[in-house]
């Protein structure tokens, strides 16, 4: 059976916005708003297109599924890879290396025609547009309801960089262990950025993460970054009030033990995030230098952005944090 539009419309998780014209599927992650505040700036605007956080979901007894489409550019990184889980176990990895040079895909996935829950997770750092979800030998296609919703705001790291398993970030983790739609907000290179958190979306969520800092302190002044961090986290409390948050320190990174830059030390920009955030009940610290090991292994060569290997730690220590710090319902 080949799924019509309303089918698939209701089996993408992560998006808020799925159009279809002439037989293509887009998605977005942002509102209008929210992509209006990188209106001035051409690449990052390109970055609200990512398909990072959004998926398929859905239970089946089908013999098999394919789903097709085309990847485009929308970020530094070209590679792109979905990762496909079986009742929650990773089963699949497809994908090219590079969606300049391998646009269109189409993949079929088997199944064995037991009652499964699937879920297929999109590339982090390419666009994609879906051209075709087909499925072969079902009586049932049911989409996956979720106990919960999380946004999570951010810079490169929480967009996927540089996870070529997207089933690895770590807002998709944290949203698979507590079964939460996740939306993820975040934009490679960004800062703290007010208006952004101002731009309240139209669902109240259940849990929001938070997690800049890094290219704060290496282009800004001090003073900068206590007001716009400052600003942020006023904004978005204010468009979420109650909301449990959790405010994630910036990772281990080469030399932040010894650099000072406009903004101060490592350790002081640390510090001016617990002081901006101590006076929201609401925000819960965590330490990002306890959530990836300090190793370059864990990291891709820039040794900035962790890899698959060091994903899996931050997912794992953070999930420990929030379920040792929070009561979400």
């Amino acid at each position: 059976m080949n799924a019509d539009f309303a089918l698939i419309r209701k089996l993408i998780h992560g998006a808020v916005e799925i159009e279809e014209e002439n037989g293509r599927i887009r998605m977005s992650r942002f509102t209008p708003a929210e992509r209006e505040v990188y209106r001035q700036n051409a690449s990052y605007t390109v970055r609200t297109f990512a398909a990072s956080g959004m998926r398929l979901e859905f239970r089946t007894d089908a013999r098999s599924f394919a789903f097709s489409g085309s990847a485009a550019p929308a970020s530094s990184r070209v590679f792109y890879y979905f990762d496909v889980a079986v009742n929650g176990v990773l089963c699949h990895h497809v994908g090219f290396e590079s969606c300049q040079e391998q646009p269109e895909f189409r993949f079929e996935i088997p199944l064995d025609g037991g009652s499964n829950e699937v879920c297929v997770y999109f590339p982090s750092l390419t666009r994609i547009e879906l051209t075709g979800v087909d499925f072969s030998g079902e009586s049932v296609i049911e989409p996956t309801v979720k106990k919960r919703t999380m946004i999570c705001y951010g810079d490169s790291i929480t967009q996927g960089y540089d996870a070529h398993y997207p089933s690895l970030s770590y807002p998709n983790q944290l949203a698979d262990a507590l079964q939460a739609e996740m939306f993820n907000k975040a934009i490679g290179g960004d800062w703290f950025n007010p208006p952004l958190a101002a731009a309240a979306e139209r669902i109240r969520p259940d849990l929001i993460t938070v997690a800049y800092g890094t290219n704060d302190w290496s282009h800004g002044t001090r003073d900068h970054f206590m007001e716009n961090a400052a600003a942020f986290f006023r904004n978005l409390t204010a468009a979420y009030p109650g909301v449990p948050m959790v405010a994630i320190q910036p990772i281990w990174r080469t030399q932040c033990e010894t650099r000072v830059t406009e903004v101060g030390s490592f350790a002081e920009m640390h510090e001016m995030i617990r002081e901006i955030t101590s006076e929201y009940p609401q925000i819960k610290l965590v330490n990002g230098l306890e959530l990836v090991p300090h190793l370059e292994s864990c990291f891709s060569p820039d040794v900035l952005h962790p890899n698959d290997f060091g994903f899996q730690f931050y997912g794992r220590n953070l999930l420990k944090k929030i379920e040792s710090g929070l009561a979400l319902d």
